[in-house]
């Protein structure tokens, strides 16, 4: 019988997530101390999960996110984490790098639901799903 498993893990905190501000695609921002606290606590309980492959998008906080979580796992010496910016979450635009508040304002003024609303600038969810 052939069995498959997949495991998704959201990066660490970030300063930006801490000060809820929006991070999108144009913010490449690290991981916080707190991030990296998260990271590594991921990573001690997954360390005992056999990986074949590791996935992360190319920005900074995902990937720092998977390097410390593959660091930490027994199974898997030396595994590659493949970063690939098609995994970047969605961009919102001129909505970046400013308060979610912000955002749930424009969406308002708009006459728009936030998660269905896109900034100037920013990626439809419909663009996003054909990634």
């Amino acid at each position: 019988m052939f069995t498959f498993a997949f495991t998704m893990v959201r990066h660490g905190e970030t300063r930006y997530n801490k000060e809820k501000l929006l991070q999108g695609q144009g913010v490449d921002a690290p991981l916080s101390e707190n991030g990296l606290r998260q990271a590594e606590a991921a990573g001690v309980y997954l360390q005992d999960v056999h990986f074949t492959n590791v996935f992360s998008s190319d920005l900074q906080r995902a990937k720092q996110t998977a390097s410390v979580i593959v660091a930490h796992n027994n199974h898997c010496p030396g595994i590659k984490v493949v970063c690939d910016p098609k995994l970047r979450e969605r961009s919102f635009g001129i909505a970046e790098g400013k308060p979610v508040k912000d955002m749930k304002n424009m969406a308002k003024a708009a006459g728009q639901q936030c998660p269905r609303f896109t900034p100037p600038g920013g990626e439809t969810e419909e663009q996003v799903a054909s990634q």
